[in-house]
């Protein structure tokens, strides 16, 4: 088995290398479900969803998030009754969550409803939320006043911020509500118990990764597993830039500097082995420095065989 921490559009298109990389292994994604809230009674799951329509070759491929070909009639309906339906919701996206919410409200966990889903879609893997529990990501922002009243101080959900402000505000800090009562699933640690090889994909270490390794126990379990040589992780930082998304200026917020070293740092105590890009080759040395094995090649997945060829990259790294 080889099982991936997984979060955002990044590791769902490294799980989309890794399942056409010919192995002969159950892979298992772990998914962060810090970024799950319920909007207009729905409950939405975007990590996992983002990752499920990539497996099923679903996503739209404009924005690596959502349904191609969608339709947005419902979202039409929302703002001729004046309301702003900033989150947008595809019409078929909404079945989907339609469909999860009935679920959950029957009894069902979250990682039952989402095995249904998988098979429903067709997708070759197993897919786990990170917990059946609730948790939430909290973003303390400095948000500027529209009175022209100095800055505001304000905590908003993850898709407020992400969403809503465009990631533009300056992050002061990150928290995992609920994190202290949420545990991990037995299917979760069971697969990081037995698994080969585990990967943390090239997602977002502070927003994607770091709730599930915020749940108890999983970081412990990790750090013994990487004692044992088991855990690559693989750097979202190439050249000082994030692919994707707000992460260099979250690091830049929280940590003072945005280079693939910082990444390292942040995995230091749970991975045996850091990838970095090419293009950081000349931070191998100060990254094997700290203790921390490191590798570098191309990470930058441009297109299916350049990410199918990191994922095996991944998988042999030692």
């Amino acid at each position: 088995m080889i099982a991936v921490l997984a979060g955002g559009v990044g590791a769902a298109k490294f799980l989309r290398g890794l399942t056409n990389a010919g192995l002969q292994e159950e892979i298992v994604a772990i998914v962060n479900t810090g970024d799950d809230w319920v909007h207009y009674g729905l409950h939405i799951s975007p990590d996992l969803d983002t990752i499920v329509y990539t497996l099923a070759n679903l996503v739209n491929p404009e924005t690596g998030w959502g349904l191609r070909d969608e339709s947005f009639h419902a979202r039409a309906s929302l703002q001729r009754l004046g309301d702003d339906p900033w989150f947008t919701l595809g019409d078929r996206d909404i079945g989907l969550h339609m469909f999860r919410t009935q679920r959950l409200a029957e009894g069902v966990s979250l990682t039952q409803v989402t095995a249904e889903i998988v098979e429903q879609l067709n997708v070759d893997l197993t897919v786990l939320p990170m917990t059946n529990d609730e948790v939430a990501t909290k973003v303390l922002v400095q948000l500027p006043s529209k009175e022209n009243r100095g800055d505001q101080i304000v905590e908003l959900d993850f898709q407020e911020y992400f969403v809503r402000y465009h990631h533009q505000p300056r992050v002061l800090r990150v928290r995992y509500d609920h994190i202290n009562t949420a545990q991990p699933s037995s299917d979760v640690t069971h697969a990081l118990d037995t698994a080969r090889r585990i990967i943390i994909a090239p997602s977002n270490p502070i927003l994607s990764i770091g709730p599930i390794l915020a749940l108890r126990g999983i970081s412990e379990q990790l750090q013994r597993r990487a004692s044992e040589g088991a855990v690559v992780a693989i750097s979202p930082i190439i050249a000082g830039e994030a692919v994707k998304g707000p992460l260099a200026e979250i690091l830049d917020s929280l940590m003072t500097q945005h280079d693939a070293r910082t990444v390292a740092q942040l995995y230091q105590e749970v991975a045996s082995v850091f990838i970095v890009d090419t293009a950081d080759a000349h931070l191998v040395e100060s990254i094997r420095a700290t203790g921390l094995a490191c590798l570098s090649t191309q990470t930058l997945m441009t297109d299916l065989d350049a990410t199918v060829n990191l994922a095996q990259f991944a998988v042999r790294a030692r």
